[in-house]
């Protein structure tokens, strides 16, 4: 049941990275995310008031712990990008952000069943596949050091989400996002930058947004209502999403081991949700 979710969170935030990587290009990366935190804060509203959510301080709390691992996160993943080459980054970043909650909750919840281990594998291999990209370049211990700053935030992220109650539903993902533009806001005022973009950036931003945010929302529900491996796994298979998306979109080439991770996601997601 949680497996679906994570497919309905990978095609979401998928597709929103995407608009937002685009956006990000066009207007800047601290104005994109300053957009991406605010548009999806109504986002979250409107998802907590439709489930019947519960005001509860410390999920809260906890909410707005995981606003900055978010903060932390991309801009540990972004520092890295401008530090040394993809090929670098990703692969690190992608693997620790998926194996970090996936060995916590087999530590915890116990093994599943074969078939999920499995797709679990797979998943992880995969996700190492599509994030891979030759041309190291850069300082490449400073690319490496951000990588997995930003592979242990996410994997952290995932854990922390994993403890919400179940009865606070999304009013925790509503503090997360108003955190974490609340950093990225000052963030921009301290370099003397605008917080928002112009309209057009804006526009596209803001429907990356509204796709991630549903993502986001999906991901968080299954958490809240299965296991945090399946759930971790599939995920974070929004990589390939992003993937396929630059291919029709943006002309970008697919290297052979990307096309088997593209297979391998698909044979992952299969295994966990059918087991």
């Amino acid at each position: 049941m949680s497996a679906g979710f994570g497919v309905a969170a990978s095609l979401g935030i998928g597709i929103g990275d995407h608009l937002s990587r685009g956006a990000a290009e066009r207007g800047g990366l601290r104005q994109t995310l300053a957009v991406v935190f605010l548009v999806s804060t109504p986002v979250s509203v409107a998802g907590a008031i439709l489930l019947g959510s519960e005001w509860r301080s410390g999920d809260m709390l906890l909410g707005a712990f995981t606003g900055i691992l978010a903060v932390v996160s991309l801009f540990c993943l972004y520092l890295g990008y401008a530090s040394a080459s993809a090929g670098v980054v990703g692969p690190p970043a992608a693997v620790i952000a998926v194996a970090l909650p996936v060995t916590v909750d087999l530590a915890t919840g116990g093994v599943p069943a074969p078939r999920v281990v499995t797709g679990i594998v797979v998943g992880v291999v995969s996700v190492l596949a599509i994030s891979y990209a030759p041309h190291f370049v850069g300082d490449l211990r400073r690319g490496l050091l951000y990588s997995i700053g930003a592979g242990v935030g996410y994997g952290s992220l995932f854990i922390v989400l994993d403890h919400l109650s179940v009865e606070s539903g999304f009013w925790p993902v509503v503090v997360q996002r108003m955190v974490a533009f609340g950093f990225v806001a000052g963030a921009c005022l301290v370099a003397r930058e605008p917080i928002l973009p112009g309209r057009s950036v804006f526009m596209t931003a803001a429907l990356g947004a509204a796709c991630a945010g549903v993502g986001a929302l999906s991901f968080v529900y299954g958490v809240q209502h299965g296991d945090l491996a399946p759930i971790a796994v599939t995920g974070t298979q929004y990589a390939a999403v992003t993937v396929v998306c630059g291919i029709l979109f943006r002309g970008e080439r697919l290297f052979w081991w990307q096309v088997v991770g593209l297979c391998g996601t698909v044979s992952a997601v299969g295994l966990i949700v059918t087991g």
